[in-house]
Order: structure tokens, then C-alpha cells, then sequence
């Protein structure tokens, strides 16, 4: 089980995102370019640790690490407690609701599958468009896809 914050709340739940960015707009970054990029605009945003989110997955599949899991998130307004925020870069500009692979590609689902597969505790994966009226991550996200 991953405990967070000084209350040691129970992770329980992990939630997904995209970065509504531009097409192309993070094409040929490295994960850390990325990482860095966010982290600017989340702190210029106010967020009091900069980057809200637990990890980011590439379109290639690969994982970079954000707040540790231990830490409270800023990903989710009123869910940040007892969640894990994970921020999928998307391959093209979301427009509008579709399917996963509308945006998203299968090696992000299996790096984000893994990953979440191994969290003890996890019972949950939820979408940001399941807290807040947004496209964000631009699919129906159904827990029992993911776990």
C-alpha cells in the first residue's frame, strides 16, 4: 500500500490526464524537456511543488517520474488526497471524446498497464473528465481496462 502525506492516506486510486497540448508541440522532447516544460507552467500557475502529477507517460511508452507517490498531487481539484496523477502525452491534439488509441498509443497502454498493475492497493483508475467538466484525458476511462 502507498500512504500519503503526514495523515499516511491510502492510495486507493490512480487518475489519468493529457496535456492538451498542440499537435506536435512536445515531438522530439525527451522525457525530461517535457517534464521540465509542465513543471514551469505549473509553477507559474502557483502550484506550490511545481509539477502536479505522480509521472508521465511518452508516446513511445516511456515512464518519467514526478512528485513522489508519497506526496499529495495537484492534479485533480478536491481528489488530490488518496490519488496517484499520471499524465499521458498524447500523439495528436484531443478535439473531442473518442477511444484511447484516437490519441494515445499502445505502447503508452501497455508502460501505463504495467505500471499501474503493480501498485499495491490500486483499486481505481478514473479519468480527469470523471471529477471536472473536461475532455482531459479524451476517453471514457474504465478501471477495469487498466487494472
Amino acid at each position: 500500500m502507498i500512504y500519503q502525506g503526514k495523515a499516511r492516506v491510502p492510495v486507493r486510486e490512480a487518475v489519468l490526464h493529457c496535456a492538451a497540448i498542440k499537435t506536435g508541440q512536445f515531438k522530439h522532447m525527451r522525457p525530461f524537456q517535457v517534464f521540465a516544460t509542465i513543471n514551469q507552467w505549473h509553477t507559474e500557475r502557483g502550484f506550490k511543488n511545481g509539477f502536479g502529477y505522480h509521472g508521465l507517460f511518452m508516446p513511445d511508452g516511456q515512464f518519467y517520474e514526478g512528485r513522489p507517490f508519497e506526496m499529495i498531487g495537484a492534479h485533480v481539484l478536491g481528489h488530490n488526497v488518496g490519488t496517484l496523477g499520471f499524465l499521458l502525452i498524447e500523439s495528436r491534439e484531443i478535439t473531442r471524446m473518442g477511444v484511447f488509441d484516437d490519441y494515445f498509443t499502445a505502447r503508452q497502454a501497455l508502460a501505463l498497464q504495467a505500471r499501474l498493475r503493480t501498485m499495491p492497493g490500486l483499486q481505481k483508475v478514473s479519468g480527469h473528465n470523471d471529477y471536472a467538466p473536461k475532455l482531459c484525458p479524451g476517453f471514457k476511462v474504465r478501471s477495469e481496462d487498466w487494472l
